[in-house]
């Protein structure tokens, strides 16, 4: 719509993960210093977290890019799953076969093949993303995963990627054998007010735009202000503005359009900042905290996520269930039980993308734990771990 107008090849702010637009803010050159060290040490576990938008599905996209071939990679990020169904997936990312084969056999069958690639000196690394939506059972079921190992080396490397979330997860006593096994972690914070400059003139710059600098300094800061300083917010500020410029043939935005997209689009309560300058932010926290109307939303999501959570559950259970009594069925009862199975997946993988969006919803939450997860994954007074 846009593009032509303001010089660009394509759209500068999209929200897909490109790595072509992948801007090394400090943090995230830290964080993919972090995991660089990690696969290049072969550690064992590796926990990456960061805000909702704070750019850490770009960044593991940007290192995956860059792995040797010598490296077999299985990437998931579909993590609302039983055990038994969160092995298949590793399986079938290796292209192992697991039809008709129970839990004890998929461990095997998964043992031999990583010896196998061991033996042929390649190494296998394991990476999950969306982490903060395992369940207990999940997590305590990749930690055992992480058992197969050699008399000297770990036959696999396993990351966790995921939202603030996995590192409260990560803290419950019962979990406390998997947090050990935790040799690397990073916090990926929010751009500061200068990064976010530099971040929108080099997603422009890519786009083709050129040096020119079509959001001035004031709608720069608005845009930091809003934002909070998370690329994904700016992404959408960002490209609102930018049809709103158009719009109206403006060859530059000023601050005003950022407020008048934030206004019309009302997105104050969605965004992190707020009008009143004067205001600090733990009081903004504060504020929210005691609105009745914003903690009853946040209960009612709350509520939803987990029956949805116990639906899928049970489907899960009876997709199992469905798979492994095909077998003895007849001709024709194995196409009705099939076309059963296969509505069954549709309304599981329905019901994830809908606890996936509640989940966005529930973004509000994360303001009122804000200073819960200010505190490090380890007692630390940096925010990484390497042991």
């Amino acid at each position: 719509m846009y593009e032509s107008f303001y010089g660009f090849r394509e759209k500068p702010f999209d929200l897909t993960p490109d790595p072509n637009y992948f801007y090394m803010s400090q943090g995230h050159e830290e964080a993919y210093a972090h995991l660089e060290y990690a696969i290049m040490e072969n550690k064992g576990f590796v926990v990456i977290t960061g805000e909702i938008g704070s750019g850490k599905t770009t960044l593991l996209n940007l290192f995956l890019r860059k792995l040797k071939p010598d490296i077999e990679i299985a990437f998931i990020s579909h993590t609302i799953v039983q055990p038994t169904q969160f092995l298949k997936m590793v399986c079938q990312e290796f292209d192992l076969a697991v039809n008709g084969k129970d839990k004890s056999q998929l461990i095997g069958m998964f043992y031999n093949f990583l010896l196998g690639k061991y033996s042929e000196k390649k190494r296998v690394a394991l990476i999950v993303d969306e982490s903060q939506n395992l369940s207990d059972r999940t997590l305590e079921e990749i930690r055992l995963l992480s058992n197969l190992e050699s008399d000297k080396n770990h036959l696999i490397q396993i990351f966790l990627i995921g939202q603030p979330d996995l590192k409260i997860k990560l803290r419950k006593r019962h979990l406390e054998q998997l947090l050990q096994r935790v040799t690397v972690y990073w916090h990926l914070t929010s751009l500061s007010g200068d990064e976010v400059a530099q971040y929108i003139n080099h997603r422009m710059w890519v786009a083709g735009a050129g040096n020119r600098e079509i959001f001035d300094g004031d709608a720069v800061q608005a845009v930091y202000h809003y934002s909070g300083g998370l690329p994904r917010l700016v992404n959408i500020l960002c490209d609102a503005a930018l049809v709103h410029g158009f719009a109206e043939e403006r060859s530059s935005i000023g601050k005003d359009v950022i407020e008048e997209v934030v206004k019309l689009r009302n997105i104050e309560d969605v965004f992190p900042g707020e009008k009143q300058s004067g205001r600090s932010s733990h009081e903004r926290t504060a504020n929210r905290a005691n609105s009745p109307r914003l903690v009853q939303r946040m209960d009612y999501l709350e509520t939803r996520i987990n029956g949805l959570e116990n639906m899928l559950g049970n489907l899960n259970k009876s997709i199992e269930l469905l798979t492994s009594a095909l077998g003895n069925f007849t001709t024709s009862e194995k196409k009705r039980d099939t076309m059963i199975l296969e509505l069954t997946q549709g309304l599981r993988n329905c019901m994830e993308s809908r606890i996936t969006l509640l989940r966005e919803i529930n973004i509000l939450k994360n303001t009122i734990q804000n200073e819960h997860l200010k505190r490090p994954l380890v007692d630390e007074d940096d925010s990484s771990r390497t042991i």
